[in-house]
């Protein structure tokens, strides 16, 4: 029971103490302009101040507290810490004049430190005197700054002794394409990147046209008013981004025989429509190839330059269509578009039987059920040997009559050649019956 209050106690006074040391804060004043918060390390509990000259330049420390604030400064390590003079006003304390390059801490009964650290940001000036770009080490997919660009590192020490960078940040603008799914169409879009640290050596993602490359900042000097900017020549993009769509243009015929389906393809003949978009004008050279996955690219069926193909698949088997898209220059290509397609073998099923004009709509015509046949006639006769019709296209068929007018119910005959994708010949001859009562009238 004891230790359990003596531990509850600590906790509470750990939190009163943390409580009364949060309300406690510090402001740096001076300089051209505002100063700047540049870090807030609280892991640390530093805060990193720049200042844009130290004229006229206080650190002030407000605290709950009107007992003597003690002031010390570090270089290195607040271990090594040494006395500083302040002024003080109630719970107010004030570091006039404090050198920069020190880290700055008060110190009050009852109170956990917290340290500042001041630099003069006005002796680190930035140079940015040119900008060049390079396409090393891979043009395709990023373009990397250089050029002439001097800074002097901002650094500072930890109150545990540890040298630490305070990172300059600058803002990279330069404009590229963007793809947008809903429209399936690019557009020019701005990108503003941030980088840490000098630019020169920074990579960015290979713009899709052409464009110049602005460097501002660094973003320091934005705060106090004084920042600089550089911009590059015009770039002549490389980089190759494609689409490509693949869409079958005619549907199958409601007595084609259902199976299993295939993102493309399905009952030859199938049209099929292949189509790029890329960023053009740096995308200038399209090829299509179309090849049977069996027999692989070696052996094409197509190569076609451009950038819309429509294509026709009347055999049976598995094929391939890829995409190449090249620039202007031809050193960078995208390769990424590839689809399948799979054209079903071939089937006819022919009926003994139909019933036109007794039921609209339902086996009102003479169809046979089949897939992908690439050749076709039909020819029906009455008994006398008569021919009464004559269809090229399975997927029609005969509605039962003969010069506008339904032929008498009975037994005709018909006659069927064909021959499907995966080079099956039909030859059928058989005996159809129409069931037809005597008193539908004929139209």
């Amino acid at each position: 029971m004891i230790q359990r209050m003596c531990i509850k106690v600590h906790f509470i006074c750990c939190l009163l103490l943390l409580g009364f040391g949060l309300q406690a804060q510090y402001s740096v004043s001076g300089g051209r302009g505002v100063p700047l918060l540049a870090k807030d390390d609280t892991y640390n509990r530093l805060q990193v101040y720049l200042l844009n000259g130290m004229g006229q330049s206080e650190i002030r420390y407000t605290s709950t507290s009107s007992l003597p604030h003690k002031w010390y400064r570090y270089k290195n390590s607040a271990l090594n810490a040494e006395p500083v003079a302040a002024t003080q006003q109630g719970n107010v304390s004030v570091v006039s004049n404090p050198e920069e390059g020190y880290g700055y801490f008060a110190e009050v009964a009852g109170e956990l430190a917290r340290y500042v650290w001041v630099i003069d940001y006005s002796r680190y000036p930035v140079e940015l005197r040119s900008l060049d770009l390079s396409e090393q080490p891979d043009p395709c997919a990023y373009l990397k700054l250089s050029g002439d660009m001097a800074m002097e590192k901002l650094m500072y020490h930890t109150p545990n002794g540890i040298l630490t960078e305070l990172k300059r940040q600058f803002e990279v603008t330069y404009k590229t394409l963007e793809w947008t799914e809903s429209t399936a169409l690019f557009s020019q879009k701005e990108i503003k990147k941030v980088v840490d640290g000098n630019p020169s050596g920074q990579t960015l993602d290979a713009p899709l046209c052409d464009t110049d490359v602005r460097i501002a900042g660094d973003l320091f000097a934005r705060h106090f008013g004084i920042e600089k900017s550089i911009a590059s020549s015009l770039y002549q993009a490389v980089a190759i981004e494609v689409h490509g769509f693949a869409d079958k243009l005619n549907s199958d015929a409601p007595n084609v025989v259902s199976y299993e389906a295939a993102d493309l393809g399905g009952s030859a003949p199938v049209d099929i429509r292949f189509k790029a978009v890329a960023n053009d004008p740096v995308a200038a050279q399209y090829i299509w190839k179309i090849y049977r996955k069996e027999d692989g690219p070696e052996k094409l069926l197509v190569r076609f330059t451009g950038e819309e193909l429509v294509y026709t698949f009347d055999k049976f088997g598995e094929y391939v269509a890829e995409l190449e898209v090249s620039n202007r220059s031809l050193s960078c290509t995208d390769q990424s578009f590839s689809r399948d397609i799979k054209i079903v073998e071939s089937s006819l099923e022919i009926p003994n039987a139909f019933s036109p004009g007794t039921s609209p709509g339902v086996n009102d015509e003479f169809r046979v059920a089949y897939k992908s046949l690439v050749r076709f006639k039909g020819t029906i006769f009455n008994r006398w040997g008569v021919e009464l019709f004559t269809w090229t296209d399975p997927s029609q068929g005969w509605d039962g009559k003969k010069g506008g007018k339904y032929v008498p119910p009975g037994v005709y005959f018909y006659i069927i050649e064909a021959e499907g994708s995966d080079g099956v010949s039909y030859k059928r001859k058989g005996d159809i019956n129409i069931l037809r009562s005597k008193n539908v009238q004929n139209e």
